[in-house]
């Protein structure tokens, strides 16, 4: 088995741990030993969070264990990102959930999350450290940028392009071959049917405007 914490102690955090108590109950052998979870908030630097123990800030788990992989278990992406910079020179692995349908000719880099349920088609490619959440389908062809979250239940049809730092809200979808720019927001519900440009939020009404 190989040593994994967990940063953060929330929502996701939750949800990963469950999702590696799968995936060691689904394999012959465990393959992971989660020694806890780590949080930069001070109010959960010591108990326990989910029967597993509190290691202190993610920096302090990094210096006492340096040979550990780490999960970054936060869905803010640029967050997710800055997690990452602070604790580079570990090993981040991939989590995939064992109900998760990911075709072989998938690629995914290191630090991405595939949920219970999701699938994931032929041809696709993921950028490290991307979320695809619960029951999300991802079509063939496609390609996904570093840092993005696909929410639960988004429907992401066959080659589209979805850039660096995306949020694809919950139940949003696209139409074939569209472009979702980087550090775009698409809102929970709404259909992607034209190119979104890069930084533009786009709302269930259809209303596109630049973030601030």
């Amino acid at each position: 088995m190989r040593d994994l914490f967990i940063c953060c102690a929330g929502g996701l955090g939750r949800e990963a741990v469950w999702t590696v108590e799968r995936i060691n109950k689904a394999a012959q052998q465990p393959l992971w030993n989660v020694i806890g979870f780590a949080d930069d908030d001070p109010a959960k630097a010591e108990g326990n969070f989910e029967g597993y123990p509190m290691l202190g800030s993610c920096e302090k788990a990094s210096k006492d264990y340096p040979g550990a992989s780490v999960f970054i278990a936060i869905g803010d992406n640029k967050l997710r990102a800055e997690i990452y910079r602070r604790l580079r020179g570990h090993d981040f692995p991939a989590i995939i959930d064992p109900s998760a349908q990911v075709s072989p000719t998938t690629e995914f880099k290191h630090g991405t999350y595939i949920a219970a349920e999701a699938v994931v088609s032929v041809g696709t490619e993921i950028g490290k450290f991307a979320i695809i959440n619960a029951r999300a389908g991802v079509g063939h062809d496609c390609q996904l940028g570093d840092f993005v979250q696909i929410s639960p239940g988004v429907s992401i049809s066959g080659n589209c392009k979805i850039g660096d730092y995306v949020l694809m809200g919950t139940n949003s979808c696209t139409a074939p071959h569209m472009t979702v720019g980087d550090n775009a927001t698409v809102c929970a519900g709404t259909p992607v049917l034209k190119d979104v440009g890069p930084g533009e939020t786009l709302s269930p009404f259809g209303t596109l405007k630049s973030q601030a």
